[in-house]
Protein backbone atom coordinates (compact mmCIF):
# COMPACT_ATOMS: atom_id res chain seq x y z
CA UNK A 1 0.00 0.00 0.00
CA UNK A 2 2.68 2.43 0.68
CA UNK A 3 4.44 2.01 -2.49
CA UNK A 4 1.06 2.52 -4.55
CA UNK A 5 0.91 5.75 -2.03
CA UNK A 6 4.19 6.76 -2.77
CA UNK A 7 3.36 6.51 -6.69
CA UNK A 8 0.29 9.26 -5.98
CA UNK A 9 -2.06 5.80 -7.17
CA UNK A 10 -0.54 6.03 -10.98
CA UNK A 11 -0.18 2.43 -11.38
CA UNK A 12 -3.58 2.14 -10.91
CA UNK A 13 -5.79 0.93 -13.49
CA UNK A 14 -9.19 2.80 -12.35
CA UNK A 15 -9.95 6.83 -12.92
CA UNK A 16 -8.44 9.03 -10.41
CA UNK A 17 -12.20 8.86 -8.91
CA UNK A 18 -12.29 5.18 -8.46
CA UNK A 19 -8.94 4.74 -7.01
CA UNK A 20 -9.65 7.63 -4.46
CA UNK A 21 -13.21 5.77 -3.78
CA UNK A 22 -11.34 2.19 -3.35
CA UNK A 23 -8.13 3.28 -1.03
CA UNK A 24 -10.54 5.58 1.28
CA UNK A 25 -12.87 2.14 1.74
CA UNK A 26 -9.22 -0.10 1.95
CA UNK A 27 -8.11 1.99 4.50
CA UNK A 28 -11.71 1.99 6.42
CA UNK A 29 -10.58 -2.13 6.68
CA UNK A 30 -8.62 -4.25 9.16
CA UNK A 31 -6.98 -1.01 10.86
CA UNK A 32 -4.64 -0.21 7.40
CA UNK A 33 -4.72 3.57 8.04
CA UNK A 34 -3.43 3.20 11.74
CA UNK A 35 -0.84 0.77 10.37
CA UNK A 36 0.32 3.53 7.58
CA UNK A 37 0.02 6.07 10.31
CA UNK A 38 2.73 4.42 12.80
CA UNK A 39 4.90 4.18 9.93
CA UNK A 40 4.34 7.40 8.54
CA UNK A 41 7.40 9.51 10.05
CA UNK A 42 9.72 7.30 8.07
CA UNK A 43 8.02 8.38 4.73
CA UNK A 44 8.81 11.56 2.40
CA UNK A 45 7.03 14.73 2.95
CA UNK A 46 4.98 13.95 0.09
CA UNK A 47 3.61 10.69 1.48
CA UNK A 48 3.08 12.27 5.25
CA UNK A 49 1.19 14.83 3.52
CA UNK A 50 -1.13 12.73 1.60
CA UNK A 51 -1.65 10.12 4.73
CA UNK A 52 -2.49 12.87 6.55
CA UNK A 53 -5.28 14.09 4.07
CA UNK A 54 -6.69 10.78 3.74
CA UNK A 55 -6.71 10.36 7.36
CA UNK A 56 -8.81 13.58 7.34
CA UNK A 57 -10.87 12.76 4.60
CA UNK A 58 -12.04 9.21 7.10
CA UNK A 59 -12.48 11.59 10.24
CA UNK A 60 -10.03 9.39 11.75
CA UNK A 61 -6.46 10.19 13.89
CA UNK A 62 -6.69 13.74 14.36
CA UNK A 63 -3.17 13.47 16.67
CA UNK A 64 -1.71 11.49 13.89
CA UNK A 65 -3.13 14.13 11.62
CA UNK A 66 -1.69 17.32 13.93
CA UNK A 67 1.71 14.98 14.09
CA UNK A 68 1.82 14.95 10.50
CA UNK A 69 0.71 18.59 10.11
CA UNK A 70 3.93 19.33 12.28
CA UNK A 71 6.60 17.27 10.04
CA UNK A 72 5.68 19.36 6.88
CA UNK A 73 7.56 22.81 5.42
CA UNK A 74 4.32 25.03 5.02
CA UNK A 75 6.16 26.79 2.07
CA UNK A 76 6.21 23.12 0.30
CA UNK A 77 3.85 21.64 -2.10
CA UNK A 78 3.46 18.07 -3.04
CA UNK A 79 2.34 15.89 -6.26
CA UNK A 80 -0.63 13.80 -4.96
CA UNK A 81 -0.95 12.40 -8.38
CA UNK A 82 -4.22 10.71 -8.57
CA UNK A 83 -4.93 11.37 -5.12
CA UNK A 84 -5.42 15.60 -6.03
CA UNK A 85 -8.68 15.32 -5.98
CA UNK A 86 -9.27 14.50 -2.67
CA UNK A 87 -11.34 16.75 -0.01
CA UNK A 88 -8.55 18.41 1.75
CA UNK A 89 -5.92 18.10 -0.19
CA UNK A 90 -5.11 21.34 -1.12
CA UNK A 91 -5.47 22.20 3.01
CA UNK A 92 -2.49 19.44 3.14
CA UNK A 93 -0.20 21.33 0.73
CA UNK A 94 -1.10 19.75 -2.67
CA UNK A 95 -0.36 20.94 -5.91
CA UNK A 96 -2.97 22.15 -8.33
CA UNK A 97 -4.13 18.85 -10.28
CA UNK A 98 -3.71 19.22 -14.10
CA UNK A 99 -7.54 18.97 -14.46
CA UNK A 100 -7.91 22.25 -13.18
Amino acid sequence: MLDFLRNGGRTSELSPEKTIQKTLALLKTDRQLERLLKVADSEPPRVRALLGALAEELGQHPGAQTRLRGSLNPLSRFDFGYFASLKHARKWQAKESPQS
